[in-house]
């Protein structure tokens, strides 16, 4: 897995999505941002840091939705996750999305076409899958 999903000292980075801008945002029991192809899925609680204001965003129970919206178009300028399984993803406007794990159930997942999928381990930890493999 390489130019996609990148794995670093302590985590991985994925440079495919830098440059992307956010083209869909669905809510239903999660919030899924797509971008072009690919797709940042939220399954727990979020924090989105913009306009100098921390704002809790969950698409269950729905939380600060309103906010989320003004994602749409964005382009992100970075996505890093930790060993840890914490999330972070840098939008090119100085906005920040913070994913933290989540103890009971995986928090999110990050799908990039052609390159696999990173996805968060319930109480930490990351798991990788190649592109085709089950997640």
């Amino acid at each position: 897995m390489t130019l996609g999903i990148v794995r670093v000292d302590d985590g991985w980075r994925v440079p495919a999505l830098c440059g992307l801008g956010v083209s869909e945002l669905v809510i239903d029991d999660r919030l899924r941002l797509r971008i072009e192809s690919n797709e940042i899925m939220l399954c727990s609680g979020a924090e989105l840091v913009a306009d100098e204001r921390t704002y809790g965003l969950s698409a269950w129970p729905q939380t600060n939705l309103g906010k989320a919206t003004e994602l749409l178009r964005q382009a992100v300028a970075e996505v890093s996750v930790s060993d840890q399984g914490a999330l972070r993803v840098l939008f090119a406007g100085g906005w920040r999305l913070l994913v933290p794990v989540n103890d009971e159930r995986s928090a999110w997942r990050v799908t990039v076409r052609d390159h696999g999928v990173l996805t968060a381990k319930p109480g930490g930890g990351v798991a990788v899958s190649d592109p085709g493999s089950e997640t």
